[in-house]
């Protein structure tokens, strides 16, 4: 007897290989029907007798495409109107709005990289190589469902031989929308920085790109999501040329190693950086260095002991690694805080100054991002996302949740924060976070944040209703809001949409454990005369708002920015202009900090401050020239005493065990004072101890049983590693795992926070 079920999968399943898979299965088992893409995923209509469409679906869980993540399958019996011949892949319908992931970009898998090598191959050295597991998706795409006509691979028609693989059930590029060869695909040139053609050969382009590197020059290369710098990580002199033309004095630069054998020469990698290296993500991934051998460190990552290191994940990356044979340094393609370039015009009118030759290629990056980068702490191998961007962006799975909790199907858009910038959109069942872009203060990064949401306006016909922002009255990203008027807004804490971030991950509303959120940063706007930084809220799903039960005492701010640019004024701020500090200061430098201190128009309870006076105190006695790098000199001293096994601890606050507020100055001067007794890697470690410490105390007098953290002090893996060992045998804990700790979570965070806080109300 025929039976015939209609079949319906959501989740990540357009752009992995799926239908393929799904028409492979069928002839296999011997069924008819079709497979098609749809706005929810992938239709499928499937006739046969039921004990083989039952091991059908069996199949479709066991043996599912790598990349693809199933949500949920919805499968009903049907009348059976028309009976098939045959199993085919049934094209698309039109003007599909999308109710799916978006597809994020793979990296090249092993096959495709065999045939890149093969000089019989007739993709030897196309770095454009991709079938239906690997290569761009989202950086491709402007439309779903996710058809090559919706890419702009679309220009590209394939040749006889590519289409023949297209068509062949068999092959691994059976209805892979991004494939193409070197007949009928993407073209390649490498210019000199004033645009004069030098070659148009692939492999010719990779061999004298091989030669320029070795000669110190600078190449800027466009890879599939955008353009990248690079140059030889073993010169030195080419290294600070580098630095001086994009004016990125300090800031660790990436390497790229051409192998994983490499990778394990230089650096201590561990097992989690090899999964994470050789995933379809394949993240930068910052690992401590083991043998320096002929790197130049001091130029790549001055004062630190770790090194941001990348595995060719992309065709274009492996062929220079395979050509030049060496690490080399492989940073963004941008003009220091503006935006990766992705066209050729952009590229060469930011870059002209900076790279000395250009390998260009003419497939348009619809979705440019860096790459992302993470971490693994030392002990616990804890992960942690300094930057969520290609690869692991724009999708957020919790889908079934978000059904829930907006059954109204209110259209949704999260504005996030300023400095590390990221926002969120719900236009149907779908959360989805935006890749990492960057500084708004720049005109260009703000340019490219309004195009960034034009795009998913497009994709999803998508127009808010409910706008959430932070309550900073100066964030730029604001004035997105004129593009939709008359629009519901709701202004949201920068801390508290933190802490909404992380009960969000780990999907905590409905926890019938009370949770202590611990929210340390920077700076986050409360009211016009405090910024906040150190905080310690309190959620329990009975009451639909948070409790703020502690914070770090508050000291003064002053000058602005400039307070979070010179750590010796947050040192003068927090001691309360102790005498210690005098002779670090010039007489002027005194007189009108101390006035600004004594008058205290605006205090602050930031951690990030904190950080930056303990790293004066310790001798960081210069100017910031990126965020975070006077946090990053505290933790790497911390870290060259934590495996010392003779070590103690000694907490300086000991006398703080039963209140609501942790004095940051009693914390300075007792760090002062006992710089004259320990080694200053001892006292940064028992900074960090003090510090895990305070979050017990909170947490015992509040009688709390779960800890969760957020905020971009938590990206120290050092204190996490701490509070793993100091707070885990007492109390459930909860990080940041799947986004950033940084305020790339804030939109995300507002999102929660709505749905969870001003809706429930």
């Amino acid at each position: 007897m025929i039976n015939t079920y209609q079949i319906n999968i959501s989740g990540q399943v357009q752009g992995v290989g799926f239908r393929p898979f799904i028409f492979n299965l069928a002839k296999k088992m011997r069924l008819k029907g079709f497979v098609s893409n749809d706005g929810n995923g992938v239709s499928i209509l499937i006739q046969g007798e039921k004990p083989n469409i039952e091991a059908f679906l069996s199949m479709i869980e066991q043996s599912k495409p790598q990349n693809s993540r199933i949500a949920k399958i919805l499968f009903e019996e049907i009348p059976t109107q028309q009976l098939f011949d045959t199993f085919f892949v049934k094209p698309p319908e039109e003007n599909i709005i999308p109710n799916i992931p978006l597809t994020p970009d793979f990296a090249t898998c092993a096959r495709c990289e065999k045939e890149i090598f093969d000089s019989r191959n007739r993709r030897y050295f196309y770095p454009f190589t991709t079938c239906t597991h690997c290569g761009p998706r989202y950086a491709v795409t402007l439309k779903y469902p996710f058809e090559r006509e919706n890419t702009s691979v679309a220009r590209f028609e394939m040749c006889p031989k590519c289409r023949r693989e297209y068509v062949s059930p068999n092959h691994i590029r059976f209805h892979s929308q991004t494939n193409s060869c070197p007949q009928c695909g993407v073209n390649m040139k490498f210019t000199d920085n004033k645009g004069v053609v030098l070659e148009r050969d692939n492999k010719r382009i990779f061999e004298l790109a091989a030669e320029k590197l070795s000669e110190g020059k600078i190449i800027a290369v466009k890879n599939t999501s955008g353009y990248l710098l690079l140059c030889d990580a073993s010169n030195k002199k080419a290294i600070g040329s580098l630095r001086k033309r994009k004016m990125r004095p300090c800031k660790p630069f990436a390497v790229l190693f051409p192998s994983m054998d490499k990778i394990s020469e230089y650096l201590h990698v561990n097992d989690c950086n090899m999964r994470s290296f050789l995933s379809p993500e394949s993240p930068i991934n910052i690992i401590p260095i083991k043998d320096r051998k002929n790197l130049a460190v001091s130029e790549i990552c001055p004062g630190m002991d770790c090194i941001g290191a990348m595995f060719p994940y992309t065709g274009m990356l492996k062929l220079i690694a395979k050509t030049f044979e060496k690490p080399f340094i492989a940073t963004s393609g941008n003009v220091h805080h503006s935006p990766v370039c992705s066209s050729e015009t952009e590229a060469v009118l930011a870059l002209q100054t900076i790279a000395d030759y250009f390998i260009h290629h003419d497939l348009e990056i619809l979705h440019p991002q860096d790459d992302s980068v993470i971490l693994f702490s030392a002990k616990h191998q804890q992960k942690i996302i300094l930057r969520r961007s290609r690869g692991l962006a724009p999708n957020f799975f919790f889908s079934d949740e978000l059904e829930v909790k907006n059954r109204d199907k209110e259209k949704i858009l999260c504005l996030g924060s300023d400095l590390k910038s990221s926002f969120c959109a719900v236009p149907n069942h779908h959360c989805y976070l935006s890749e990492y872009i960057g500084d708004l203060s720049n005109y260009d990064t703000f340019l490219r944040y309004e195009k960034t949401i034009r795009s998913y306006r497009h994709i999803f016909s998508f127009r808010p209703q409910i706008i959430l922002s932070d309550k900073h009255p100066l964030f730029e990203n604001v004035q997105v809001k004129h593009s939709f008027p008359n629009v519901k807004e709701h202004k949201i804490q920068h801390h508290e949409a933190h802490f909404a971030a992380i009960l969000g991950e780990h999907r905590l509303w409905e926890s019938d454990k009370a949770v202590l959120g611990v929210v340390w940063d920077g700076a986050g706007f409360s009211t016009k005369d405090e910024i906040w930084g150190g905080e310690f809220f309190v959620y329990h799903k009975g009451v639909r708002s948070f409790s703020h039960v502690a914070q770090l005492d508050k000291f003064a701010w002053i000058l602005g920015d400039k307070m979070a640019e010179n750590p010796k004024i947050s040192a003068l701020s927090i001691s309360a202009n102790d005498p210690y500090l005098k002779p670090f200061f010039q007489e002027n430098e005194w007189l009108f900090y101390t006035r600004q201190i004594e008058k205290r128009q605006v205090v602050t309870s930031s951690v990030g401050r904190l950080f930056d006076a303990v790293s004066f105190v310790l001798g960081f006695n210069r100017t910031i020239s990126f965020e975070g790098e006077a946090a990053m000199y505290v933790e790497k001293m911390a870290r060259s005493a934590f495996f010392v096994s003779e070590t103690t601890f000694t907490d300086y606050l000991p006398e703080e065990k039963y209140t609501c507020d942790f004095s940051a100055k009693n914390l300075l001067l007792n760090i002062i004072h006992d710089l004259s007794r320990h080694k200053p890697e001892t006292v940064a470690l028992n900074f960090h101890y003090t510090l895990i410490k305070m979050i017990e105390k909170i947490a015992v007098l509040n009688g709390m049983e779960a800890i969760a953290f957020s905020g971009g002090v938590f990206q120290n893996s050092l204190l996490v590693d701490l509070a793993i060992d100091i707070l885990k045998p007492e109390f459930e804990l909860y990080f940041h795992e799947n986004i950033s700790p940084n305020d790339e979570n804030i939109a995300f965070g507002q999102l929660n926070y709505y749905l969870n806080m001003i809706k429930q109300r």
